[in-house]
């Protein structure tokens, strides 16, 4: 499928996820355990088809979190609004 334009969402409070490094780690008594990491994703990515798509994308990550709103006064174009951008994708 042709995608032509990318959402980009940035959430508050977002759940960590648990993933595997690949590293084997050795414990006592000959035991080996694969080593698991934390990490927070707060940036959410999607490719889309058309404007309309990324607007009901949009509003389905609303349902399921809380969109960042920008805190630094000094840009007023971004200052208390939702942050996420569509741009279009070659």
């Amino acid at each position: 499928m042709n995608y032509n334009y990318r959402l980009t969402v940035h959430v508050e409070n977002a759940e960590q996820t648990r993933m595997e490094t690949g590293k084997v780690l050795q414990l006592p008594k000959n035991k080996t355990v694969k080593e698991t990491k934390t990490k927070t994703f707060t940036t959410l990515s999607f490719y889309c088809s058309t404007k309309q798509e990324c607007y009901q994308q949009l509003s389905k990550v609303r349902t399921e979190h809380t969109i960042a709103k920008g805190k630094d006064y000094k840009k007023k174009d971004k200052f208390e609004k939702e942050l996420y951008n569509i741009s279009w994708v070659n």
